[in-house]
């Protein structure tokens, strides 16, 4: 048989490295099941360790002023609600949609999870930093810098581990 069009094959079964790079859906599904717990439990890992060197250190003192621990601990349980929720919730609305084009397309590799995640990080910054400066456009730079450092690292760690485990769970 001869391929009149040099960019097809002339079958329409996968060739072995085309099978081995479409991941499953049982795979995506997965890895979602994991991926988005993955930056809160940082988060609180890094807020309990900070806490524990703030207490032998002293920072906890009358003296100093600051807060006790017991309201120091309240408030990372809190934030690690809200961000177990909230990461649950963008993965799903987000992440999912663009993770299931992308594997239509066989365009799902690490590269594009993560510039996807980023993208979507930075939207997010400059949307929040926007409504939360309302007037005050003096206030957006700095205001943006803040929202994009405490906002974009937690995603890309997310679409990080999303990526990983979709590779694991696909083999």
């Amino acid at each position: 048989m001869v391929n009149r069009n040099p960019y097809h094959s002339p079958t329409d079964f996968p060739s072995e490295v085309d099978r081995n790079r479409i991941h499953s859906n049982h795979s995506l599904w997965r890895a979602f099941l994991l991926a988005p717990a993955v930056a809160p439990i940082v988060f609180m890992a890094a807020i309990f360790l900070v806490n524990i060197f703030a207490g032998r250190v002293g920072v906890w003192s009358e003296e100093t002023g600051l807060a006790s621990e017991t309201g120091l601990i309240k408030v990372p349980i809190l934030l690690f609600t809200i961000g177990f929720v909230g990461s649950y919730f963008v993965a799903l609305v987000i992440g999912m949609p663009i993770a299931f084009c992308l594997r239509r397309v066989n365009a799902l590799n690490g590269y594009s999870i993560n510039g996807f995640a980023f993208c979507a990080a930075m939207l997010l910054s400059v949307t929040c930093a926007i409504a939360v400066v309302g007037d005050n456009r003096n206030a957006l730079p700095l205001v943006l810098c803040y929202l994009t450092a405490g906002v974009v690292p937690p995603i890309l760690l997310s679409a990080s581990a999303f990526w990983l485990l979709v590779k694991r769970l696909s083999r």
